[in-house]
């Protein structure tokens, strides 16, 4: 067994892999190395003082002039290349490619033309293939702006959306139902029994009983929540707790087995 694992074949590809993966912490070592050169000043014979300057400064500015050069250049670059959004509903494909100006004006058209959009500056396609060995590339667009897949897949999310409103508001009503229904029954309780105690004591029907037990079911209702309602997750944990848990009798344990029914077809 080597001490190399197969992943890596030497020290090479380790420092390669390190250097690809973690450029933050590279970048966080070299600075730091480029403060302590500052910091230290080391003299070394036959080697000036300002060599160490040039090379602290180099490691300190070398990182982010790189990636100051290299935003600039992939700017240039995608400057005059033509801006394509390849966008599927079916699919879910969402892309942003730049693509060369000589390959997408030597394109192939399969069906309804490319989409313009953002105000003429880029084209959506559905359908994005591009051949490598014959250097050509098949788009397909859509025949009107109303159906393109981005305002499909705008459109269904919103939907979405407003379903998962809904959702929420259908649960919080059909909660809400049966605490009305319960502070009615409450409220028609209350009411025929101060009236029976009325009538038992001789006493004129208070006009107001209705009102005041409304009131009092209305102010319950406000000091309850509907968020306080326990999950039926909660409820089974709590009847679990004081009754235990209970196992389930599996299909095979309630009936003998037998063969599966089939739709008549023949056996393979």
């Amino acid at each position: 067994m080597s001490d190399t694992s197969g992943t890596f074949a030497n020290w090479k590809d380790r420092v390669t892999y390190v250097v690809a993966e973690a450029q933050l912490l590279v970048f966080a070592v070299l600075f730091s190395v480029g403060v302590a050169i500052l910091w230290i000043r080391p003299s070394v014979p036959g080697i000036p003082p300002i060599v160490f300057g040039w090379f602290a400064a180099a490691i300190l500015l070398g990182p982010p002039l790189i990636a100051i050069f290299v935003t600039g250049a992939r700017k240039l670059r995608n400057r005059r290349m033509e801006t394509v959004y390849h966008i599927n509903g079916v699919d879910d494909t969402r892309r942003k490619l730049y693509v060369a100006p000589e390959v997408w004006k030597e394109k192939t058209v399969e069906g309804p033309s490319p989409y313009h959009c953002n105000d003429g500056d880029a084209f959506e396609v559905r359908e994005f293939t591009y051949h490598e060995d014959t250097d050509q590339l098949v788009v397909r667009g859509c025949y009107f702006s109303q159906l393109a897949d981005s305002k499909l897949i705008t459109i269904k999310a919103m939907l979405e959306d407003v379903h998962g409103d809904l959702v929420d508001a259908f649960l919080e009503y059909n909660r809400l139902r049966g605490r009305i229904s319960k502070m009615g029954l409450e409220i028609q309780r209350d009411v025929v029994n101060e009236e029976a105690e009325a009538d038992e004591r001789g006493m004129m029907n208070p006009r107001t009983a209705v009102k005041e037990r409304f009131d009092a079911a209305k102010q319950n209702a406000e000091d309850s929540d509907i968020d306080e309602i326990k999950d039926i997750t909660q409820y089974v944990d709590d009847y679990t707790e004081d009754h235990g848990p209970r196992t389930p009798v599996t299909a095979d344990e309630s009936a003998p087995e037998q063969p599966a029914p089939t739709d008549g077809g023949t056996a393979r």
